[in-house]
């Protein structure tokens, strides 16, 4: 009888959070989370081919290296990103997958290069090109259509220095967080993001540390679990790879095309909340009438 008891109220908690499965798009549980991204990059690339330090914690003198390289004014980096999926780094779980749940698109920019060096590889034969800069934002949007690259050439209405976007920013924020200083290099309390690219074929990495400050879901990702260069504690963990193959970013008016993981710990979104409590109401209500 109690076996029976028990079945009812699985199967009834099970119909309970099917219903209401069907009116949230995607609810992430607790836990590890990978947010895997695919973007379209417009950067200053410019420093020129002499190895050696081109600016030192400086972003003045970095701008009159390559000041408006890239038509972003002070401003070296920005561009557009699309979630591809959503999901647990340890169970592989899928929360979110693009065009299944919708499209979440976003826009990022306000990266300032303060430090830049150029170094010869021997092994390699190369020159690479490694940048550290300050400031930077990125806002993620839920939207019911993916990105359209080529506006960046067509639109008057593309302003990334801004963060605004057409078919992006105007749909509902669902993640707005800010790189964080002295996350990304040990040594520099300012330096938010980092850059290595070899310097000829602009193909290179990328990475930084993210901490939230919007959103819809602000609260699911506000867990400061992530430590940074300097042991500061933030949200999220941003690498990236990149590169123009095939001239694929340029031909559209981007500098490069990337692809990157954002990492990080999550709270249950409320939904996930509501969905546990109308199970367990649901069991509660079979146990309730299986006694009476």
């Amino acid at each position: 009888m109690i076996k029976s008891i028990i079945s009812k109220a699985v199967a009834v908690a099970a119909m309970s959070l099917g219903a209401a499965s069907a009116a949230n798009a995607f609810v992430i549980s607790a836990g590890g989370v990978k947010i895997s991204v695919d973007n379209y990059d417009m950067g200053n690339i410019g420093y020129g081919f002499t190895p050696g330090a081109v600016c030192t914690n400086d972003p003045d003198a970095c701008d009159a290296v390559s000041q408006g390289a890239n038509g972003l004014g002070i401003f070296d980096t920005g561009g557009i990103f699309s979630v591809s999926t959503i999901s647990s780094i340890s169970t592989g779980e899928v929360f979110f997958t693009k065009g299944v749940n919708g499209y979440l698109t976003g826009v990022f920019g306000g990266l300032r290069d303060q430090t830049v060096v150029n170094t010869f590889e021997p092994f390699l034969n190369s020159l690479t090109t490694t940048a550290l800069s300050v400031g930077g934002f990125v806002n993620l949007y839920l939207n019911d259509a993916d990105w359209d690259p080529t506006l960046i050439t067509t639109n008057p209405g593309v302003d990334l220095v801004a963060g605004v976007y057409p078919g992006i920013t105007g749909g509902t924020l669902y993640l707005s967080a800010d790189f964080a200083a002295g996350g990304a290099y040990a040594g520099s309390p300012t330096t938010t993001y980092t850059s290595k690219f070899d310097t000829s074929t602009t193909s290179g990495v990328g990475s930084g540390y993210l901490d939230v400050t919007g959103g819809l879901a602000f609260d699911t990702f506000n867990t400061n679990t992530q430590i940074g260069k300097n042991g500061g504690k933030h949200d999220l963990f941003l690498t990236v790879t990149y590169d123009d193959e095939g001239g694929s970013a340029s031909s559209i008016g981007w500098t490069v095309t990337s692809a990157g993981q954002i990492k990080g710990n999550a709270i249950p979104e409320p939904g996930a909340l509501a969905l546990i409590a109308l199970g367990m109401i649901g069991a509660g209500a079979a146990t309730t009438r299986r006694k009476g």
